[in-house]
Parts: C-alpha cells; sequence; structure tokens
C-alpha cells in the first residue's frame, strides 16, 4: 500500500517518457513552498549576517540610493548590489509600510531556492531522464541546507538559482541539443551569469571554470562551448554589470574594490577572516548532517559515480562537484553553506546511482559500506529529532511535544526507506522526504520562533515598544551591538560604545530607552551621577547572543522624568 502512494505518478513524466510533464514542475514548487514557507515570516532575523544584508536593503529604499551600500553610516563592501536591490524590490512590493519586518525581505531567497529546485529537475532530466531529474529535485527541496538559506535574506539561495539556470544553459550546449541557433539560451546562460555576479561576485564564475577546466581536461575537447557565443556574451555581460561596478568604485573612491575582493573575498581563502584556521576536509566531514536526509544516497553512490566517470553527464557533474569542492576546502575559512552550488549535480548522482541499485557496492570488500552509511544517518537522524525536541527544554524549561512526536516520524521514515531502498527507490526517496517535511515544518513554523531566552533583539524592541516614553521608540544599546537590533528598532537605533556614552545620550534626548549589558552598567550609571535623577530600571531580559556566540544579559532602562 505504503509502495502505491509513495512512487512517481503516470503523469508527471510525459508519453514518450524524455521529459517531465508540466504536472511535475508544478508539484516541485508547491512542495518547495510546504518546504520553505514555514517560517518564514515568525522566525525574527538572524545575527549576523542576514540581519546586516537586509538592514542594508532596508537603507536603500529609506535613502533611495541604490548605488551605495550602508548599515547605518558603516559601508558594507563586500558584495555586490544584486542582493540588496532583490530584497528592497521584494520590500518595496509586498510589505511597503512595514520596513522592519524581515518577511518580505527573505522572498528572493525563497524564489532563488525554488528556481534551483526546479532547475535541477530539469537538468537532471536532461542528463539521466525524467526520474532521476524529479528525485534530485526532492532531494534538494528536503536537504537541511537548502531549508535553512531559503529562509534567509542572504546572498546563497538566490546565487543557487542563478548557478542552477546557468548550469541547465550550458549542459544544454554540452549535449548539443539544437543549440547552433538558440539566441534564447544564449540569452539565458549569459543573464543568469551576469546576475549571479552581481548577487556574490565570482562564485558563479568558479563553478563555470571548474566544469569546463574539467572538461577541458578529461574531454581535451571544449569546442561546444561556441554554441553559447562567448565573445557576444561576455560584450553582454559586461554591459549588464559594468555600469553599476563603475557607479559603486565612484561612489566609494575605490574602497569597494579593496573590501569586497580584499578584505571579504580573498581574506577568505587566505586569512580565515578571524574564524580561525580550518583545515581540509572539515565540509565532507558535515556532508552528512549538512544534506541531510539525502546524504544517504550520496554517500553509498560514491563508488558507483566515479566507476562511471567516463559517461558525459556524470563528467559533467564531477567537473561541477569536485574542482569547486576542493577550492572551498583549501579555503581557511569554512561555513557550511560554501559549498551549497555543488549539492544539485550531488543529487542529481546520488539520484542516478540510487536508480541503478548501486551495483558497486556488490563487489567485493564493499560488504560493510551499507550498515554502515545507514547506522550513521539513522544516527544522525536520531540525534536531531533528539536535539530539536530538547532544545526548548533547555532554552525555556518547557517541551514541545509537537517537535518530539514530528522528530519520532522522521526516524520511522528513515527506517521506512531503508526497507525500500533496493525495491522501490523512487518510495525510498519519497517516503523521506515526507518524514523530513514534517520535520521541518515543526522545527521553523513553531520550535525555533519560539524558543526562550534567544531572540534578545526581539525581545528588547518588545519591552521597549511597551514602555516607549514618546510616540515614537528609539533605543540606545550599549555592550550589545547586534545588527538585529538595528534592523527590529529602526535605522536610527544608536549603539553607544560603552555605558558612559548610552548615559549622556539618555539625558540629552528623554525619548531614548537604554539596553545596557551588564559589563557596561557600571558606567552607565556613573553617567547619571551628577544628574537630578537616575534612570528607571524597566526588567532585565537575558539569552544566548548569537551573534557572539555567549551568554548575554540585558537591562531595559527608562531616561529619568524632567524635573
Amino acid at each position: 500500500m505504503l509502495e502505491r502512494i509513495a512512487a512517481i505518478p503516470p503523469g508527471f513524466v510525459t508519453p514518450d517518457g524524455e521529459r517531465l510533464h508540466l504536472r511535475a514542475y508544478a508539484f516541485l514548487i508547491l512542495l518547495c513552498l510546504a518546504f520553505f514557507t514555514p517560517g518564514l515570516a515568525t522566525l525574527p532575523p538572524t545575527d549576523r549576517d542576514e540581519s546586516l544584508f537586509a538592514q542594508a536593503s532596508k537603507q536603500m529604499i529609506e535613502s533611495g540610493n541604490y548605488i551605495d551600500i550602508r548599515v547605518q553610516d558603516v559601508p558594507r563592501y563586500k558584495k555586490p548590489g544584486g542582493i540588496y536591490w532583490l530584497q528592497a524590490a521584494s520590500e518595496r512590493l509586498l510589505n511597503p509600510q512595514h520596513l522592519n519586518e524581515i518577511w518580505a525581505y527573505r522572498v528572493p531567497s525563497l524564489i532563488g531556492a525554488t528556481v534551483a529546485v526546479v532547475m535541477t529537475a530539469a537538468l537532471g532530466a536532461l542528463l539521466f531522464g525524467p526520474t532521476i531529474g524529479f528525485l534530485a529535485a526532492v532531494m534538494m527541496a528536503g536537504c537541511l541546507i537548502l531549508n535553512v538559506e531559503a529562509r534567509l535574506a542572504k546572498t546563497d539561495a538566490a546565487l543557487l538559482g542563478c548557478i542552477m539556470v546557468m548550469q541547465y544553459a550550458l549542459a544544454r550546449a554540452y549535449i548539443g541539443m539544437n543549440v547552433a541557433k538558440s539566441w534564447g539560451l544564449w540569452l539565458t546562460f549569459w543573464t543568469a551569469l551576469a546576475i549571479g555576479i552581481l548577487i556574490k561576485g565570482p562564485v558563479i564564475l568558479l563553478v563555470l571554470f571548474s566544469v569546463l577546466i574539467w572538461l577541458r581536461l578529461t574531454e581535451k575537447n571544449i569546442t561546444w562551448f561556441g554554441a553559447l557565443r562567448p565573445l557576444a556574451g561576455i560584450l553582454y555581460l559586461l554591459l549588464l554589470i559594468a555600469p553599476w561596478f563603475a557607479a559603486i568604485m565612484m561612489a566609494s573612491h575605490g574602497q569597494f574594490a579593496n573590501q569586497a575582493g580584499g578584505h571579504d573575498f580573498l581574506a577568505k581563502f587566505w586569512q580565515g577572516q578571524n574564524r580561525g584556521l580550518l583545515p581540509p576536509g572539515l565540509h565532507l566531514l558535515a556532508f552528512p548532517v549538512i544534506f541531510f536526509p539525502f546524504a544517504l544516497y550520496a554517500l553509498l553512490g560514491i563508488p558507483d559515480a566515479w566507476r562511471n566517470r567516463d559517461e558525459p553527464a556524470v563528467r559533467f557533474c564531477l567537473g561541477w562537484i569536485i574542482p569547486v569542492w576542493i577550492v572551498f576546502e583549501l579555503s581557511l575559512t569554512k561555513l557550511p553553506h560554501y559549498v551549497l552550488p555543488t549539492y544539485p549535480a550531488i543529487a542529481l548522482l546520488a539520484a542516478k546511482v540510487l536508480m541503478d541499485g548501486f551495483p558497486a557496492l556488490a563487489g567485493r570488500g564493499m560488504r560493510m559500506v551499507p550498515p554502515v552509511v545507514m547506522g550513521l544517518m539513522v544516527t544522525i537522524g536520531t540525534t536531531l529529532a533528539l536535539t530539536l525536541a530538547l532544545l526548548p527544554y533547555f532554552a525555556g524549561h518547557v517541551w514541545n511535544w509537537g517537535q518530539l512526536a514530528s522528530g519520532a516520524l522522521l526516524v520511522i521514515a528513515q527506517g521506512a526507506s531503508l526497507l525500500f531502498l533496493l525495491r522501490r527507490q523512487e518510495s525510498s526517496v519519497l517516503v523521506l522526504a515526507a518524514g523530513q517535511l514534517i520535520f521541518i515544518m515543526s522545527i521553523f513554523s513553531n520550535t525555533l520562533p519560539n524558543l526562550q531566552h534567544v531572540w534578545l533583539s526581539r525581545d528588547a524592541v518588545r519591552i521597549a515598544e511597551s514602555v516607549k516614553p514618546c510616540e515614537r521608540t528609539q533605543i540606545v544599546a550599549a555592550g550589545y551591538n547586534e545588527p538585529s537590533l538595528v534592523f527590529l528598532a529602526g535605522t536610527d537605533t544608536k549603539l553607544a560604545p560603552n555605558g558612559a556614552e548610552a548615559a549622556k545620550n539618555m539625558q540629552a534626548d528623554r525619548c531614548l530607552v537604554g539596553a545596557i549589558a551588564d559589563d557596561q552598567k557600571k558606567s552607565f550609571l556613573e553617567g547619571f551621577s551628577g544628574a537630578a535623577a537616575e534612570p528607571s530600571e524597566i526588567t532585565g531580559i537575558s539569552g544566548f547572543d548569537l551573534g557572539r556566540g555567549k551568554q548575554a544579559n540585558l537591562t531595559i532602562y527608562l531616561a529619568p522624568a524632567k524635573p
């Protein structure tokens, strides 16, 4: 019974068996909405990258300046302007009256993640057949890292959408599907490449060059790339990206190139960017968690993927994965989302070897691989389920029974997927995706937004709004300078360098509400020693400061009333 339900409907494939029907793409879009929208509006802005991106986009709207990028008065010359334009456009279109609400700034990431899933299906159908394309797309929709990035107002999900459109056009040229006269395909390829550069600089070029260099080395010939008219394409690319780069170089007096290229991009590779020097191999070690729960198929499929490396479609995917992965493993800065651009190719290869039945695992010396990998993935699933179930208790001494139940269903789904692994491959993926969907929906719609003692900025703004001494609340903070506070409380939020300066601000403007960290309370109160009255202590809030990675305690103060 379950096998019949958890199968790809026949109507999802065209009658000739060559392509996915529009019904399949419509289903995948709905699946993405089911995975990615829970928590989009209720999850508070996170520190620090997301809040910095959203705040800079908000200031573009407030100032009307869409060239320069700033957070309050500080230039933010780390990424090109594309992502800020997308977020600002989304906010102005969807929620223009509420600039301090985060959800509209996240919509470009949701759209980018959805485009990435849909284009994974299209690319898989092109290279390997419709069933493999569909299963790979389901894996992408359900994998843990894309579910995180789809909810964050950052660059990575939007960039992935551009990469997938570019890679689809590149694959069409590679396999020679009537591209000689296709100006539409040419336009698609170079436009996606340009938008990707405007979103996150050279990362999309790394993916493109990796594939081209790999294919040149393994096939000794990439003349097929000429079908995309590279000379005209480069001119068109420069026409799209050069105006903004010229404008920002003039506006920043050359500082954009220095900060974006030297202090941001190159520093991540050679200096660790103040995050420590991390050795190669960490991305590989993190992969079973980051691509959870579908890393099962990828890990089991490594021997077959390499054994089939001479097949053109497999070669294309390996060229996409291996060089990019090596570059990021060698980088001294390592964050989980860095290797996200390789995951669609990994999903495609995982779906292919799954449908082939993992023949390499039947060889001598490979008998222990399946039980080890299966045990690892069930262990990871059980650990994640228990961690998310216990997190509300550790954060606020409350039990979230819904999260506990969804975690149990996930582990059951893992068990069912293992039962179907070799005899009903489609069912194995779809049952696992169903369990992951329930788990993800519970995490982001209920568990994380309702955590106590975590969202300090949200709590501080809520208290300030409830006690505001004037019509318009403005916060001055000392010892707590997270950008989420600036985003939620407003661009005019004051981040004082110390408690004494915060006291001076509150004495000059009695409409200010103080949010003072414990290590600044003494200097803050001393700042009122010569005043006629002391500030009124309203309440204290405590929790885990995500941006700094440590416990923080804030006290909310009102300025003394006028004598």
